[in-house]
């Protein structure tokens, strides 16, 4: 959703300006989204609606939190990884539906989406539903997080939705494949996230000291 300053700010007065948080997991889409729930925005976070769809499945294995999310989902080598990684985004796009079924039938509020770092993986349809419905603000790791991001990734490698970026390679262990198409995923997640945005705020853009209302001062400055 393109906005102008002033439209931005109609939306804002008139309690109906919907904005999205898109990024690389741990940039900050939660902790500013909370922020803005501060200044009465409603907040959906997306992580934990789908942690709640996936709840009975986790129950019956003695899986809870988000981070047994990600045990559930296993790594890319495992056999389980490919059926879990489909059910995972196929919950995700659900939760995007009823999202935007909710945006579209409730009463305006001030909404901020707190997306999954995966959400671009849910294709173009989704991807430009949240766009027509939503201001969508990239938090843009720049190369240093991004280094880091592997490096943690390296120590204690998480399970994350890879898409069609896995492709093992003869004579390549699967730590090796792991390290090789971690670095294509980050990568091909900044083209998408910045493909898909309408605003794009470099992380170094946010000081440690912001306030919120700093925060959303800075996103209507980079419209």
């Amino acid at each position: 959703m393109k906005l102008s300053k002033p439209k931005f700010e109609q939306l804002f007065e008139e309690n109906r300006l919907i904005v999205s948080l898109i990024g690389i997991s741990n940039i900050g889409k939660t902790y500013w989204s909370k922020k803005l729930h501060e200044i009465s925005f409603r907040h959906i976070n997306c992580d934990n609606l789908i942690e709640e769809k996936l709840s009975p499945i986790l129950k019956k294995l003695k899986y809870s939190g988000i981070e047994d999310v990600s045990c559930w989902m296993g790594q890319p080598y495992d056999d389980r990884y490919a059926t879990n990684q489909q059910k995972y985004l196929s919950i995700e796009k659900e939760i995007m539906k009823s999202i935007f079924a909710q945006i579209k039938n409730k009463k305006s509020q001030n909404t901020v989406i707190d997306t999954t770092g995966s959400v671009v993986h849910t294709g173009k349809n989704i991807c430009a539903k949240l766009r027509q419905y939503s201001l969508i603000v990239y938090l843009e790791a720049n190369q240093n997080m991004k280094e880091k991001m592997f490096n943690q990734y390296i120590k204690k490698p998480k399970p994350v939705v890879f898409g069609d970026i896995f492709d093992p390679k003869q004579n390549e262990t699967a730590t090796q494949t792991l390290q090789r198409c971690y670095r294509k995923l980050l990568n091909l997640r900044s083209v998408l996230y910045s493909q898909y945005a309408d605003v794009i705020i470099p992380i170094e853009s946010i000081k440690k000291d912001m306030n919120v209302n700093q925060f959303f001062s800075l996103i209507k400055q980079s419209l």
